[in-house]
């Protein structure tokens, strides 16, 4: 499935005509960044819309999702895999749902509408929320928890303000003074990584040709695997984007200076599968 105005119409096919027309709107607007506010859809309505923004040259296989903010906002996510890449590579759509919420400053997820049911490899992730007593994951006609969904998970459940979307910010800046704006701005994305087992923050920044920067930071899992490095949130973040096929202009990312491992090797061979951008690297240090 790719992201067409055929696509689009067969996704809200079963929607009213003004809430088909006002998700329209929102897909065709500049800034559009996988966010939908005011809508009148429902989150299990919009997942045939989710489900058309995933790139899947490897399996064939489209996943759709879309996670429920406390603030009442609506966040799209899809599988997104990278053909020569290795299969870890690859970002799943609940994964690409959540992360697309943090990056708009989501703090809380109410509820998580999935098109399939999540794997293991999800469930595990989703176990660095903070609120895993409240959330509710909907697969069809199914209400789940994610206790019920992973009855003997890995790891100690993070306590309010430490999980993946509620963790403080961690205070960092550049080891050679005056960083260009570009580096500023993956420092800054650096400072919301939720790195709790590296401690290892780091952020990435795309420059595509018309403009538009997207940013990324590390969000880890307990279990390692499940974790995703900056640089596939930041592509995530364009692929839900206006400017999904627009190419990349530039790469910055900003790696801790004393960090215990290198996301910088991983970035590289996967931005050189779908761009000739070099990545620019910035050192950080705590303040």
């Amino acid at each position: 499935m790719a992201l067409t105005d055929f696509s689009i119409d067969r996704a809200l096919a079963d929607l009213d005509s003004a809430s088909a027309a006002q998700i329209r709107q929102a897909l065709a607007a500049p800034g559009f960044s996988g966010q939908i506010t005011d809508c009148g859809p429902t989150a299990a309505q919009l997942l045939p819309l989710a489900a058309c923004f995933s790139v899947h040259p490897i399996s064939g296989f489209a996943v759709g999702a879309v996670a429920v903010g406390a603030s009442g906002h609506l966040y799209l996510g899809a599988n997104l895999e990278f053909q020569g890449m290795p299969l870890h590579a690859t970002l799943h759509a609940e994964q690409s749902a959540v992360l697309n919420a943090w990056m708009h400053n989501e703090h809380e997820l109410k509820a998580l509408y999935v098109s399939e049911t999540p794997c293991g490899h999800c469930r595990q992730f989703l176990r660095e929320l903070s609120n895993l007593d409240t959330l509710r994951i909907h697969v069809g006609p199914q209400i789940h928890t994610l206790q019920s969904l992973l009855p003997h998970a890995f790891g100690e459940p993070r306590s309010k303000g430490h999980g993946l979307l509620d963790s403080p910010s961690i205070p960092l800046e550049a080891v050679k003074p005056q960083p260009n704006t570009s580096q500023q701005r993956a420092i800054n994305a650096a400072q919301r990584s939720y790195a709790a087992y590296s401690r290892s923050p780091e952020g990435f920044v795309l420059e595509c040709l018309d403009g538009q920067f997207f940013s990324g930071r590390a969000a880890e899992s307990a279990a390692f695997n499940p974790s995703v490095p900056s640089v596939l949130v930041a592509l995530n973040q364009r692929n839900l984007s206006n400017s999904r096929k627009v190419a990349i202009a530039t790469a910055t990312e900003a790696k801790l200076a004393t960090a215990i491992n290198n996301p910088l090797p991983f970035a590289s061979t996967l931005i050189s599968s779908i761009s000739k951008a070099e990545i620019k690297v910035v050192q950080m240090d705590a303040r």
